[in-house]
């Protein structure tokens, strides 16, 4: 190269007296080619032919690299010119003839504006010479270094330091294959594209990006780890080990950076710090015990404790190392607890967990005692012998729990204890479902079963053939909507015998708000519906008595006097006297309208036998006779009729709306009552009385039992429906009974 240099000037005043290149062409004995910008041969000397065995004129037009072997072309830069000057040993396509090609590119070497730069412009003008003898073996040492290198799983590369800016001169495959860009894209250039985001910003900011600027500018080694960015974007954590070259003179002419892609075990030693960070986090800030002890001749020594160990016990984390239980203010009581617990782990290998409290030795009922359970494991990474054994522990603060339980434990007494039948089932409702989870005492007095032979049954069992299906097909519908209902049918006893059951269910829900158990209290309320019956039939035969004096006696009087009266008019007209003739008449009119109403009220008391379809036309019957009987506005309305089960179920609405409308007449002194039957949502029925009294006392609404409220709660129960009874903000009094058309009929 330096030969060829030393006579670029005069190739120039050559080419000044002659017609330039034919003139090279004979007196130069190397082949002489000119190359384009992109890579193509532009004109080919006479001599080429003696060094490519092709001639001249087939040269010309072709890639410059089509004349190199293919395990030599990874050498030059593509397209050829790239670097603009250099010289390259190459063997030749097809003869494998070892040839050296210097390109000589006059721009680039401070010629510009000479005859040369002026004949080539932007052409770069290539020698080509055979090299100078040398041994094969040497070559081929020469050829398989530089396969080795592409080769190789590390990613080399070579920089020329003699050129501005340090571009590269040689990659290797792997350092391709890693990176996904091409030879032609990177050769000829500094290796800073590697930090390019995807979106196109430098990533310059790094400690290894400025100790390998300044280990270049000092031409010294450097060992730094870069992250760096593939074609595509993707990062990657680049090892790079970098050493200078040195020439004869001591110059650094190039630098050889040999590449590892570390990307995996940054990510894992990132992994592992995060997890660490992460465990010593988690270790400080637990709400748990946490520390670890070492066993030694002397007994236990605290090595470490989180903030949770430590404030117990008044300490902080960096005050723990290296203190004994007795400098911790363990009891001796406690220590030798801990003691105990730590031999059994050395003896067995097994974790062991005791349950102490706090303050040490406290007694378990103090209010502010701590309910701890401990946990202690072996640690499987020992230190040397010197350390002693060492041991970790974890103690769970169960206060909570240990009071809950206590409260459990009082709960199941107080249900085992409680008069009335309790029941517990899970949620299911398909057969064979529910399954009766829990039963007290009270239940087996009711049913006859001890609790050992329900647990896993469904309460179907307690079922038969006078259990109404109504009822159940009523309370079924509630349980799947979630929401609780009370019922009441025949139920059986272990020995068969049937009996009037009531009973409360309400679900038990968790935090979703999903019902996960039912819960349902019992009664045998036989006795009771007997006695109330009774009851019921001893007031209807009294009101029948009433009824049958009011219309038999005051009804006979009252006829007498209004005939004696007109009688009395009759004589006093007669005589002449018609003022007296008009005040008998009058008076007739008064004892008519007196007798009216006590046939009324009679009529009211009598027993009435309500058919289940003919409820409606029963209250509107009811209704006139309440005009009548007490002289007040009253009316009835319906949006649709309601068919009814039974008699009973009629005749207990029935005597709820004249009770209600009795109370209202008589004690709140209303001038206008409405009675209305109206149908809701689901299919329920609300049957109210309203009036525009000066209402019921509060003494009735809070559970008293007068006006009639016991009997027409009684008669709800029994239509199984529920009555609210509440004073309206315009004045008066409303009296609503909601329940389920298919509600049972009396048991």
């Amino acid at each position: 190269m330096s030969d060829v240099t030393a006579s670029l000037d005069g190739l120039a005043e050559a080419l000044e007296q002659s017609d330039g290149f034919q003139l090279l062409a004979r007196a130069l004995p190397d082949a002489l080619l000119v190359v384009r910008p992109g890579g193509e041969v532009a004109y080919a000397s006479v001599q080429s032919r003696s060094f490519f065995g092709v001639e001249a004129g087939g040269i010309v037009g072709r890639p410059f690299l089509d004349l190199v072997a293919d395990g030599d072309r990874g050498a030059f830069p593509d397209p050829v010119t790239a670097s603009g000057v250099g010289t390259w040993d190459f063997r030749a396509a097809g003869s494998g003839r070892w040839l050296n090609a210097a390109f000589l590119h006059p721009g680039l070497q401070g010629l510009r504006g000479t005859t040369l730069h002026r004949a080539l412009g932007d052409a770069t003008l290539v020698l080509v010479r055979d090299l100078p003898p040398e041994p094969d073996a040497a070559r081929d040492r020469t050829d398989l270094l530089r396969r080795a290198l592409d080769a190789t799983n590390n990613l080399i590369v070579v920089t020329d330091a003699t050129r501005e800016d340090n571009p590269l001169s040689f990659v290797n495959g792997h350092f391709l294959e890693v990176t996904g860009y091409a030879r032609e894209e990177v050769v000829g250039h500094n290796c800073r594209f590697l930090q390019v985001r995807p979106d196109g910003t430098r990533d310059d900011d790094q400690d290894g990006v400025r100790e390998l600027a300044a280990a270049v500018a000092e031409g010294r080694p450097a060992h730094v780890i870069l992250r760096n960015y593939r074609k595509d974007g993707r990062l990657f954590y680049n090892e790079l080990y970098v050493s200078p070259v040195r020439d004869e003179g001591g110059r650094v002419v190039s630098f050889v950076g040999v590449q590892n892609d570390v990307t995996e075990r940054i990510l894992a030693e990132r992994e592992a710090l995060t997890q660490a960070s992460l465990l010593r986090a988690f270790f400080d800030s637990a709400p748990v015990l946490m520390g670890v002890v070492q066993r030694d001749d002397a007994g236990l020594v605290h090595r470490t404790a989180n903030e949770a160990a430590a404030g117990l016990y008044g300490r902080v984390p960096d005050e723990i190392a290296g203190s004994r239980p007795d400098e911790l203010g363990f009891s001796e009581g406690e220590a030798a607890r801990w003691r105990d617990a730590v031999a059994e782990v050395a003896a067995t290998g097994e974790p062991v967990q005791f349950e102490t409290l706090f303050p040490w030795d406290a007694a378990p009922s103090h209010e502010s005692v701590r309910h701890l359970r401990m946990t202690v494991s072996r640690v499987e990474a020992q230190g040397t012998s010197e350390q002693g054994e060492l041991y970790s522990y974890l103690g769970e603060d169960v206060t909570v729990q240990v009071r809950v339980e206590r409260e459990r434990k009082l709960l199941v007494a107080a249900v085992d204890a409680a008069a009335e039948s309790i029941l517990v089932t899970d949620a299911a409702l398909e057969a064979p479902g529910p399954r009766i989870l829990y039963v007290n005492e009270a239940h087996r007095r009711i049913f006859g079963y001890d609790p050992g032979e329900l647990v896993g049954r469904s309460p179907r069992v307690f079922q038969g053939p006078q259990t109404d299906r109504a009822v159940l097909d009523r309370v079924r519908a509630r349980l799947e909507a979630g929401e609780p209902v009370a019922a009441e049918t025949v139920n059986y006893r272990k020995d068969g015998a049937p009996f009037i059951l009531q009973w409360e269910i309400a679900p038990v829900k968790d935090e979703a708000g999903r019902v996960v158990n039912w819960v349902g209290t019992q009664r045998d309320v036989t006795e009771r519906r007997r006695l109330e019956r009774e009851i019921l039939e001893i007031s209807a035969r009294e009101q029948e008595r009433m009824a049958q004096d009011l219309h038999d006696g005051l009804g006979q009087v009252l006829t007498g006097v209004s005939f004696r009266l007109q009688a009395l008019r009759a004589v006093l007209e007669a005589r002449g006297d018609a003022d007296l003739a008009a005040d008998a008449d009058r008076s007739r009119a008064l004892v008519v309208e007196a007798l009216e109403q006590a046939r009324a009220i009679a009529r009211g008391l009598f027993p009435v036998n309500v058919e289940p379809d003919g409820l409606m036309l029963a209250l509107e019957r009811l209704a006139d006779d309440a005009a009548a009987a007490y002289g007040i506005d009253c009316t009835f309305t319906f949006d649709a009729p309601v068919p009814l089960r039974s008699t009973e179920a009629a005749g207990h609405l029935y005597r709820i709306a004249q009770e209600a409308l009795a109370n209202a007449a008589r004690h709140g002194r209303a001038s206008s009552v409405l009675i209305s039957v109206s149908h809701g949502e689901g299919g329920a029925v609300t049957l109210a009385v309203q009036d525009d009294g000066v209402g019921i006392p509060d003494a009735a609404f809070s559970g008293g039992e007068g006006l009639g409220l016991r009997t027409m709660r009684y008669r709800a129960e029994r239509v199984g429906g529920s009555l609210a009874v509440r004073p309206l903000e315009s004045g008066g009094t409303l009296v609503a009974l909601t329940f389920e058309p298919a509600a049972p009929p009396d048991a």
